[in-house]
């Protein structure tokens, strides 16, 4: 749904976890929103194709496009005829950008695994999170993944058979190059060959174009987290812009960079911006992930007018004001969601 997505139009999914913030006798429900890993907007190049889903956003991948709910989960990958290929319902994340290898990696229950274009989980949904700057899964390489399993790393094949045991001494491992791969136990460096066994390192020119092909693969491989920093660095601000009764968020260049999902949206303030589908609002950020989600449950809150000179949902010095009880008190919440005093 959301970014340069995610070129996004990932962004990454919670599930919801009802969280209620009472402040000044309002209770706040906030939704931990489920958000989408979601694919680097191949900007002006990307023509979303017609189809009956409601959130249609670009992928790294010309021949398919993500389809997510409102609120930011998967529902399918879709061909550029509008066509469903993979249904993704049942899953709380997706790496569009890490397809390879004709495997999508996919997140449910915290858990990831890996997807084929016939929509069968060929490598079920039981390895770890990664917490790696290139996001929580590796795309596939070579014919194999790294994986973690109880915090430790391990190589697997396309059919989920160990390639590499999971070991505590690996440290890490780099995606597969050439047949070859490099391992650090500790501060000492080997190389497995695709068969999981140790083989003579490279040569001088072979080890640096492998080096610079595995960061390169690392970088072009961003998810999630690497994702939301770079458009960080990248952009200062967005600004919104309406098209077809829904609002979304261009670059200076006038290239969409967050898609039009949302029924109402503010400007950016401090790296967030309000927006609104239906009668929640939330806060998003210049990646276009959903940072802090959330609706109002007392119906006695009004958000007309300005506070200080500002709309409701516009941050300004670390606190956005969101309204008004019946009785006049007002309502803030700072940059991570939290209730806080607006005075």
């Amino acid at each position: 749904m959301f970014r340069r997505l995610l070129p996004t139009r990932q962004s990454s999914l919670i599930l919801s976890l009802p969280r209620t913030l009472s402040q000044y006798g309002l209770t706040l429900s906030i939704l931990s929103g489920a958000l989408i890993a979601m694919p680097t907007a191949q900007a002006a190049s990307c023509k979303i194709p017609k189809s009956y889903y409601k959130n249609v956003s670009c992928t790294a991948n010309s021949g398919y496009f993500l389809a997510i709910k409102d609120f930011g989960a998967p529902v399918a990958l879709i061909n550029n005829k509008g066509k469903s290929v993979v249904d993704l319902s049942r899953y709380q994340k997706v790496d569009v950008n890490k397809l390879s290898g004709g495997l999508l990696p996919v997140q449910r229950n915290n858990r990831v695994g890996y997807l084929n274009m016939k929509g069968r989980e060929v490598v079920p949904a039981m390895y770890d999170m990664l917490s790696e700057s290139q996001g929580w899964a590796r795309p596939v390489s070579d014919g194999r993944i790294v994986v973690k399993k109880d915090g430790n790393y391990g190589v697997i094949n396309t059919a989920n058979k160990i390639i590499v045991p999971f070991s505590a001494a690996i440290s890490d491992i780099d995606d597969y190059q050439n047949g070859m791969a490099r391992v650090r136990k500790n501060r000492a460096v080997s190389w497995l060959d695709k068969n999981g066994k140790t083989t003579n390192e490279p040569s001088n020119a072979d080890s640096d174009e492998f080096a610079a092909r595995s960061s390169a693969n690392k970088n072009s491989s961003s998810s999630s987290a690497q994702t939301k920093q770079a458009a960080s660095n990248r952009f200062t601000t967005l600004d919104a812009r309406q098209q077809d009764g829904k609002w979304g968020y261009v670059d200076d260049n006038n290239v969409t960079m967050i898609t039009y999902s949302f029924d109402e949206a503010r400007p950016f303030s401090e790296g967030l911006a309000g927006v609104r589908i239906g009668k929640d609002w939330g806060f998003i950020n210049l990646g276009g992930e959903l940072v802090i989600p959330f609706r109002f449950s007392n119906s006695g809150v009004s958000a007309k007018g300005s506070y200080k000179g500002q709309s409701a949902f516009i941050f300004k010095d670390g606190k956005a004001w969101i309204g008004n009880l019946k009785n006049g008190n007002k309502m803030c919440v700072d940059t991570k969601g939290e209730g806080v005093r607006c005075e």
